[in-house]
């Protein structure tokens, strides 16, 4: 029922003081809410405005406007009979328009902008985070207030003021209705929730995700349903389509909901699906990279322009990240912490780390934890390595038979090259490694020497820059000599020394990174 009964003598005020152009910010915010929450309050006010429309023309205020002249008079009794009540119409039509679409909007933004805060966004990575419809852009520090967004791009870690930390991936659209209620149309999330947030709820078009102290991600697909993901703790999931039984999911269980039958079906935890932190966690692991003195160490957390790895070896030598045509964030769950997420040929994802120390003693290792989600063509790792140019070392997959593969340049034609003798693994996190010691060149995964081969010198290479995910020189037939050779997957803990870990190093630094060994005492 209307509540224009009760608020008419507060609406005619309003609606007087709107067409006079004295409305206050207040007033503009009060006449948004009556507007948009009554319809019959929103007749009316349509109903104003034609009135004061169509007076306006009565008494000449919109003559200026300028019709059509008549060729002689016989027409213009003609014209006058049946133009002048169209132009009022459109006279109005158009007022009326104009109206709506600069006014009732303004008056949104300012109700939202004087709405009560639920929290703040508190960090971002190439995230275009937005009040959709409002033309409100929200950047790190902007006030979380009740209402639609919309995020376009990157990702984004909320902060709500009951402690709750929410991590959005994009493309992504959700409504925050309280600090304890998000409501998630479409896209990726994942929340942890300490005591004080306990029972906040994810709502999908499919479900009602309720926590009870928890760790959990929430996808929704448009159409398809959602999926809930608990990594640690304890949630509800009660279906919003179907008269089901209230589900509840602990530590490394998850549902899917159907969107029209609404029933849950269990299906395989995947946090490494979700991205949960922006943080990379402190780890043994990293202590004893940068014990060992890397010339690079990519531990790949999330940036704040979302278009740059962070060097970690203390020598600054930041890596650009050529997005290409990804539509998926830059940036996802790793092996430890964090990954650079690429997408193979289609989206031409890579970065690229300008005049980087080059081997110049015969000596050079590389490490990294990487995950393949297929087997491009001559998939790279990381490679210092160019059609028709001399670089020094090319690391990734074989041609299209996809094994693991170190091939390091000598001074002149030739040098050495070590391949594995099955496909890479897809799905699965790998320890990669390849050590050359002036004498010999070894490949490793996951601890294990699987190859070895006698190497010359290492060449003086023409090619400045190491590609990451990418060979930087091509040698396309319509493209010569741009990027190519495209990682499909995840890097993460990229490491490069100029000098040669032993065998015993290269399997301390796979075995530091088990489960139970990740987090360093602080």
């Amino acid at each position: 029922m209307s509540d224009l009964e009760n608020n008419e003598a507060e609406l005619n005020e309003l609606l007087s003081a709107f067409i006079d152009d004295e409305l206050s910010s207040e007033q503009q915010q009060r006449l948004a809410e009556l507007i948009t929450n009554d319809p019959a309050a929103r007749t009316r006010y349509l109903d104003h405005c034609r009135m004061h429309a169509a007076l306006s023309w009565e008494h000449g205020v919109l003559d200026t406007m300028g019709f059509p002249a008549p060729d002689n008079v016989v027409a213009v009794r003609s014209f006058t009979r049946v133009a002048q009540p169209l132009a009022i119409a459109a006279a109005i039509a158009l007022i009326l328009g104009l109206i709506w679409q600069s006014a009732v909007p303004s008056m949104q933004r300012e109700a939202w902008l004087s709405g009560p805060t639920v929290g703040s966004v508190e960090r971002s990575s190439g995230g275009e985070l937005e009040v959709e419809n409002l033309d409100i852009k929200l950047s790190p520090g902007a006030a979380l207030r009740t209402g639609d967004y919309e995020l376009k791009g990157g990702l984004v870690n909320l902060r709500f003021t009951n402690g709750v930390e929410v991590v959005v991936e994009s493309p992504a659209r959700f409504r925050l209705e309280s600090s304890q209620l998000l409501v998630l149309h479409a896209g990726r999330l994942s929340a942890n929730v300490p005591p004080a947030g306990k029972g906040f709820t994810v709502q999908t078009p499919s479900a009602d995700v309720i926590d009870h102290g928890t760790e959990f991600g929430v996808e929704v697909t448009v159409g398809l349903g959602s999926e809930i993901h608990v990594f640690q703790g304890e949630v509800e999931v009660k279906s919003r389509t179907a008269d089901e039984d209230t589900l509840r999911l602990f530590t490394d269980q998850a549902t899917r909901v159907d969107e029209v039958a609404g029933s849950p079906a269990g299906i395989a935890v995947e946090p490494d699906r979700f991205l949960r932190s922006f943080d990379e966690p402190s780890a043994n692991y990293a202590k004893r990279v940068r014990q060992l003195d890397p010339v690079l160490y990519f531990r790949m957390p999330p940036s704040n322009d979302g278009r740059t790895l962070t060097d970690r070896s203390g020598n600054g030598l930041h890596a650009r990240i050529e997005a290409g045509s990804s539509e998926r964030p830059l940036f996802a769950s790793g092996r430890l912490g964090s990954a650079f997420q690429l997408g193979g040929p289609r989206s031409s994802t890579h970065a690229v780390v300008p005049e980087y120390p080059k081997a110049t003693n015969n000596q050079l290792s590389v490490a990294a934890w990487v995950l393949a989600e297929s087997r491009p063509r001559w998939a790279s790792i990381a490679k210092n390595w160019g059609q028709g140019k001399i670089g020094q070392f090319h690391f990734g997959l074989a041609d299209h038979t996809g094994e693991l593969e170190i091939v390091v340049k000598g001074p002149k034609r030739g040098g050495a090259r070590v391949r594995d003798t099955e496909p890479f693994p897809v799905g699965t996190w790998q320890h990669v490694a390849f050590v050359a010691d002036g004498n010999t060149l070894r490949l490793y995964r996951n601890g294990r020497e699987i190859g070895s081969a006698s190497h010359k010198p290492i060449a003086n290479p023409t090619i400045q820059s190491l590609g990451i995910g990418a060979k930087l020189i091509g040698n396309h037939p319509k493209r010569p000599g741009t990027p190519a050779d495209f990682w499909h997957g995840r890097i993460d803990e990229l490491a490069l020394f100029n000098h040669a870990l032993d065998a015993d190093t290269i399997r301390e630094l796979f075995e530091t990174a088990n489960p139970t060994q990740l987090v360093e005492a602080r």
